[in-house]
């Protein structure tokens, strides 16, 4: 059989290309479908057309295969030499896989932000109602109702705990983990003798307005900064940044944007997109084959400013957190550029700063020398 160098191109494009349709869509509707079946009140937006039509999906793509086979049959019997037929399968193959995998990379690309968004995977709000506030309100009757309205008309709403009787008393500023709402915080904000404590929640948390994003909290951090350093109450040449889990990275952000004496963090992460990537490769049962660090847009990425903060750093990592791993913490204290105190708290999980008074003690001892 003998056709043009034309047509022959044309074919083995075609058969590339049926090939990459094929797998792509069966790898997508194998995934989604189990996705369904193993993650429980899984949302996935326009993609559950591939739950709803499995059959018809899995059957358009059974046919694309079949007719990529039947191209590349044509393809062989073209060639004479079986050398260059052997080239042939294995450039079509090739091909083949390593289109497939671009394309997959693509989709993720394209729609990882979206279901991580609608699955809380980062952010899980978590909201207070005015009765709640209420109660709060009688029971920390000395804590002060702060509302901060940010750059985009947002409004924030927390609290500030006064433990000072000076003037004009030290302010450490408090940033809660993912799925924190800060009056949770209160009780133990009590204890802090001697400095006021700012506790804001984020957008969308306990009463504060708007949706989360990092650029947002990035902003709203700072907000929070200016408006306590211009109180005639608070000492703005004596502000400590604090993070918990998520709140780490908005807490090196802040000192890396704003004057601060000193930064606590408590389980942090020096990347939180590489973080995630692994962790929601996990959930999504995608076993590490995609590079999904890359493709979430929430990066976090504070060792990258670890360096350019010169004022001391307190890090509290506990030796069993599987959420933050240690590794992550020295990570990012090995590039601080300012004085560091790595404590590692023993037989410490992801929650152990709710709980473990031995780390509040070294807070309290960090506090008494900024």
């Amino acid at each position: 059989m003998k056709i043009s160098k034309r047509a022959f191109y044309m074919i083995t494009i075609l058969s590339a290309f049926l090939g990459v349709l094929g797998i792509t869509v069966l790898f997508i509707s194998y995934k989604v479908t189990s996705w369904v079946k193993n993650i429980e009140q899984i949302k996935l937006g326009y993609l559950d057309i591939f739950n709803e039509h499995t059959i018809t999906i899995n059957i358009f793509a059974i046919c694309s295969i079949t007719l990529c086979i039947f191209t590349t049959f044509i393809l062989l019997r073209i060639i004479r030499s079986n050398t260059r037929k052997l080239i042939a399968v294995f450039s079509l193959i090739s091909s083949i896989l390593i289109g497939t995998y671009l394309i997959l990379c693509l989709f993720f690309y394209q729609n990882l932000d979206e279901l991580i968004e609608m699955n809380h995977l980062i952010y899980q709000p978590k909201k207070i109602d005015q009765s709640t506030a209420e109660k709060i309100r009688i029971l920390y009757s000395d804590a002060e109702e702060i509302k901060i309205n940010t750059t985009d008309n947002i409004n924030l709403y927390g609290w500030l705990i006064k433990k000072s009787s000076v003037k004009e008393a030290p302010l450490l500023i408090y940033f809660g983990g993912s799925g924190e709402e800060v009056s949770d915080m209160l009780s133990i904000a009590e204890g802090l003798d001697g400095w006021s404590v700012a506790l804001i929640n984020y957008r969308s948390y306990g009463l504060s307005e708007g949706k989360p994003s990092m650029i947002s909290l990035y902003n709203d951090a700072n907000s929070i900064y200016d408006y306590f350093s211009k109180r005639s109450d608070i000492d703005n040449k004596k502000i400590v940044s604090m993070g918990y889990s998520l709140g780490t990275g908005i807490a090196v952000n802040l000192s890396s944007e704003r004057s601060t004496v000193g930064t606590i963090l408590v389980s942090p992460y020096d990347n939180y997109s590489k973080l995630k990537g692994k962790t929601i490769s996990n959930a999504l049962q995608l076993h590490n084959m995609f590079p999904l660090s890359y493709f979430i847009g929430e990066s976090y990425n504070s060792i990258k400013k670890a360096s350019s903060i010169k004022t001391p750093l307190l890090c509290l990592a506990g030796d069993l957190d599987k959420n933050i791993p240690i590794e992550y913490s020295n990570n990012l204290v090995a590039k601080w550029g300012g004085e560091k105190t790595m404590k590692t708290i023993h037989r410490g999980d992801h929650s152990f700063i709710f709980m473990s008074g031995a780390a509040w003690n070294e807070i309290k001892n960090f506090l008494k020398i900024v």
